[in-house]
């Protein structure tokens, strides 16, 4: 078989189904078989982020093509029953708020979108004025109370935004309308950017990665200088050592790219 690099990969909350994305497709495993796929999709370009919906019952792409699709299992074949699409604008990253209805979208243009998936709308989240040229969210994280988002920029800035929820009211759509096309309207949820006037970032390269703790306590990011970095949630202090004036939480990574890893049972 023509081997692919995997870019993306993702486990069920039962760890039965692993999802793997690579160059043009996405494939299905059964972990406990262990055998070839069960499942493929094929898409038009690179494929950079999926994942599964908390209880399983859909699953979330996103790619180079700049096209976001929610998958579901339809007389026993994946079916992409709804889309939005960032006109070529790749896709950096996806990750659902704990409500599994929103999900929080940052593409290569340099925008970050929360997409309400239920009411098929849209809307931008607030951005810095003062991003560097080609400067965009690589990944994004979600706080396990589902109040706080957190991204880091390939240029190892992170950004934190608090989130919000309110009532809006039900729109009507129109029925000659795609089904699956959603409109840019408010969604239940937006987000206000935080600290917008200061700079939190890794020391050096390009961000990679970041993580909520389980607890919500620590954001941990990681770049291509080969180090991790642990940060404050609520002050965005980096930790130190008090005592030695050093900083610690800060561990040495592989000498080589890890392009994906996953894990299943709960996660922030």
């Amino acid at each position: 078989k023509k081997p692919f690099q995997v870019n993306a990969m993702s486990l069920t909350s039962t760890g039965r189904d692993l999802a793997v994305g690579a160059w043009q497709r996405v494939r299905i495993y059964d972990v406990s078989s262990g055998k070839d796929p069960k499942a493929t999709i094929e898409l038009p370009k690179n494929v950079t982020v999926v994942g599964f919906e908390a209880a399983g019952r859909w699953m979330y792409t996103g790619g180079e093509d700049g096209v976001c699709r929610i998958w579901e299992m339809r007389s026993n074949q994946l079916v992409a029953n709804r889309l939005l699409s960032f006109s070529g604008n790749g896709v950096t990253s996806m990750v659902p708020n704990i409500n599994q209805t929103d999900l929080f979208i940052s593409t290569m243009s340099g925008h970050v979108w929360i997409w309400d998936v239920v009411n098929h709308m849209f809307m931008r989240l607030p951005m810095p004025d003062d991003l560097k040229i080609q400067e965009y969210v690589h990944r994004l994280a979600v706080h396990p109370s589902g109040k706080k988002l957190t991204g880091v920029t390939n240029k190892g800035r992170l950004l934190c935004w608090d989130l919000m929820t309110r009532q809006v009211e039900s729109h009507s759509f129109d029925m000659f309308k795609s089904p699956i096309v959603p409109i840019e309207q408010d969604t239940a949820t937006y987000g206000c950017l935080r600290d917008e006037d200061k700079h939190h970032r890794i020391q050096h390269g390009h961000g990679l990665s970041c993580r909520y703790s389980p607890d919500g306590k620590w954001i941990v990011a990681s770049g291509s200088e080969q180090d991790v970095y642990v940060f404050n949630s609520e002050s965005m202090e980096q930790i130190w050592d008090v005592i030695n004036s050093k900083k610690v939480a800060q561990w040495d990574g592989h000498v080589k790219p890890l392009t994906a890893m996953c894990m299943n049972g709960p996660s922030p």
